[in-house]
């Protein structure tokens, strides 16, 4: 088993090579925008994007306009923009049609800049659709500059297959660019953080560790309280005003999105250290949350998604990190977690 400081070496090492692959497909000192930013609850999310953004001011890279789905503009963006900027799509895992409204949005996206390069940032590949996925490969391989990053090799054996007209490389999760603000303490309970959408397939969601651990083991998804939770849906609103009303997209009112984007993923985030930072064992079937577990040196157990995304990332790099033990299943995620929480009180 690896030790705390060879995970400390080992992210500092993936950081490295995620930089190194960002800088030959985009550059360093550009000035670049970002779009599909994310303005939801999903904390994965909001780490992917504080990752970017790291990653954005290691290069020199100059964001020069931030939109969401909703307040995308292609004339902002233009007056935003000079010839020879790029154009930097939020990764994540939304490419395929799974989440439809994403993969509809970065095809408008393509269709609208066709004189800029565009480039796609590390995303998960799937389509149930064999159509679907020729209708993306005709869309962004008729782009004369779509570059599209993926950040496992299953992706990117999907990506060779289904987008054979889309430049694609590979790039590692951008999530891990993000660094804590401050040390956390690591609590001792338990906790159960499990997916309550269509891409929750591993029974977590529903399962009863109590019995095995011998102890109450919460059960949540992502979520704010308090008065969090009510300045996320105030800055919320932001972008969707700018959707609503035009006059809120002058240039010198742009920053108001910018600010309210970075709001709502601080918020998230801090939420998200606060949950899993108060156990000691975490058992997760979110992607982002073993991520974030492995960010906090938090002992946890992950069962995979739908469609073999977490698999995929802990099989190429995450998997070697100390804190990460995978499970097959339900029955083996309880078994590892007992026997995880077990050791931690010898």
């Amino acid at each position: 088993m690896t030790t705390r400081t060879s995970d400390s070496v080992l992210l500092d090492e993936l950081r490295q090579a995620t930089s190194d692959a960002l800088a030959a497909v985009v550059g360093t000192g550009k000035d670049v925008v970002l779009l599909d930013a994310p303005n939801q609850r999903n904390v994965g999310d909001s780490l992917i994007w504080a990752g970017e953004v790291e990653y954005f001011r290691r290069l020199g890279l100059r964001t020069r306009y931030v939109a969401d789905r909703r307040s995308y503009d292609p004339a902002a963006l233009r007056a935003s923009l000079r010839p020879g900027g790029t154009v930097l799509i939020h990764g994540g895992g939304n490419f395929g049609d799974l989440w439809e409204t994403h993969q509809s949005h970065r095809e408008q996206i393509a269709s609208d800049l066709p004189d800029y390069r565009i480039v796609q940032l590390p995303q998960s590949i799937w389509f149930q659709s064999p159509a679907r996925a020729q209708r993306a490969n005709r869309l962004l391989g008729a782009h004369p500059d779509f570059h599209l990053l993926v950040r496992d090799r299953e992706s990117a054996a999907r990506a060779a297959a289904q987008l054979p007209d889309v430049s694609t490389s590979y790039c590692w999760d951008m999530a891990l660019g993000w660094r804590p603000a401050r040390p956390v303490t690591r609590g001792t309970g338990v906790l159960v953080l499990a997916r309550s959408d269509h891409e929750g397939t591993s029974g977590l969601s529903s399962a009863d560790l109590t019995g095995a651990l011998d102890r109450p083991v919460p059960s949540v998804d992502w979520q704010n309280r308090g008065l969090a939770e009510g300045a996320w849906h105030a800055l919320r609103l932001v972008p969707r005003l700018v959707h609503r009303f035009p006059v809120l997209r002058r240039p010198a009112l742009r920053p108001l999105t910018t600010a309210a984007i970075t709001g709502i993923n601080r918020i998230n985030i801090d939420g998200g250290v606060r949950l899993l930072g108060g156990a000691g064992l975490v058992v997760v079937d979110r992607l982002h949350a073993h991520i974030l577990a492995v960010h906090l040196g938090i002992p946890h157990v992950l069962l995979d998604n739908s469609y073999g995304k977490l698999k995929a990332v802990y099989d190429d790099y995450t998997g070697r990190f100390s804190t990460a033990h995978y499970a097959r299943d339900l029955d083996e995620a309880i078994a590892l977690a007992a026997d995880l929480h077990d050791q931690s009180r010898r």
